[in-house]
């Protein structure tokens, strides 16, 4: 995992360099502002935009390229913060009238180690180019042949990672691949994305089922503290989306309808305690019970409920999405989650209460 301090080494190198004599005085754009380190996904655009980065020093933000690249991230539920977003030129082109011009090969070129570092260093499982001079650009790293017209929306092998190219989302692009196709475009990198991970996660999962003991122990890895309701919503979002991705549940465990929704009877307030003897609990109210851990040292005896990589890499991405998410906000996703939803329109179209029925 890339450390801020080696990215910020970078951002410091790009910032004092002079190589293009007409962009000496421009803003610089590559800062933590760009996206997340740890991104599966790395965007590249041409040039930052004399309306949109050069002014607000952030990646396609601030014109129109900007908010329509925004917009179609939404489209395909990609959220900013887990992507990573650059320029094959880190800095905006004028020409003499201070409109954006396209930069010349010499100052793709001058970029062109810069663009490399940042690659190694996100080490993105996708490169997505947006526009031709975007997908060009990436020859001076390594040589790949492709065109925009003939490889828009396609997956290629590229530097040991996947090279999708995109049209760039500015206005003029548009003439060439309508707002529509690009929608569709965002799309497939999202279903590519599932693919890829779908694929990923199956090499690393274990054959055998979990102990539900075992997620329970990672959850308290990642975070010291959740309500007795979130566990259960928590729980139930990893195995919901275990099957989505992997077509099978991790744990055996029993899940069933109660009236807030999902239940795990393996989660009962006894057998949790039981099983982690390093969680404490707190009544908060009458429906609410906060959990707790309480000693780090007998929790670093639970060696055999360690979990591989795999499978932690699954769960860190549930609560990345879930996570902080409040007890309401948590009920309304496990509600709107197709399993609940069967049973939801079961009770109104029967008019009965399936409370206790099995859900996954």
């Amino acid at each position: 995992m890339i450390s801020f301090s080696e990215f910020d080494n970078l951002c410091m190198k790009v910032q004092s360099c002079i190589l293009c004599t007409r962009m000496c005085d421009s803003l610089k754009v590559l800062n933590r502002s760009s996206g997340s380190l740890n991104a599966e996904i790395m965007f590249i655009g041409e040039a930052p935009g004399r309306l949109g980065a050069d002014s607000s020093g952030i990646p396609f933000h601030g014109d129109k390229a900007g908010h329509n690249f925004e917009d179609l991230l939404k489209i395909a539920d990609i959220n900013r913060s887990n992507i990573f977003v650059t320029n094959a030129v880190l800095c905006n082109p004028k020409d003499e009238a201070g409109n954006n011009s396209t930069p010349t090969k010499q100052e793709i070129i001058n970029c062109a180690n810069f663009l490399a570092e940042q690659i190694i260093l996100i080490n993105p499982k996708i490169v997505v180019t947006l526009g031709r001079v975007a997908l060009e650009s990436l020859n001076y790293i390594s040589e790949h042949k492709l065109s925009l017209k003939d490889s828009v929306r396609s997956s290629n092998s590229w530097f040991n990672r996947i090279l999708i190219p995109f049209y760039h989302p500015g206005q003029r692009a548009m003439l060439h691949r309508s707002m529509a196709n690009q929608r569709s475009d965002y799309q497939f990198l999202s279903e590519e994305l599932k693919r890829l991970n779908k694929n990923h996660f199956k090499k690393n999962l274990p054959a055998s089922k979990l102990e539900v003991a075992a997620i329970i122990n990672y959850l308290f890895q990642r975070k010291n503290t959740y309500t007795y309701f979130a566990l259960h919503k928590l729980f139930y979002l990893i195995e919901y989306n275990s099957i989505l991705i992997f077509g099978r549940r991790l744990t055996n465990s029993y899940i069933i309808r109660q009236k807030d929704g999902p239940y795990c009877t393996d989660l009962h307030l006894t057998k949790i305690k039981k099983a982690l003897p390093f969680i404490g609990s707190k009544i908060l109210s009458n429906t609410n019970i906060l959990l707790f851990k309480t000693s780090v040292e007998l929790f670093d005896t639970y060696e055999h409920l360690e979990l591989e990589d795999g499978v932690k890499r699954f769960i860190d991405q549930v609560l990345e999405k879930h996570g902080d998410k409040s007890n309401i906000a948590l009920k309304k996703t496990v509600y709107f989650s197709r399993p609940m939803r069967d049973i939801l329109m079961a009770e109104r179209d029967n008019k009965i209460n399936l409370y206790n029925t099995p859900i996954l």
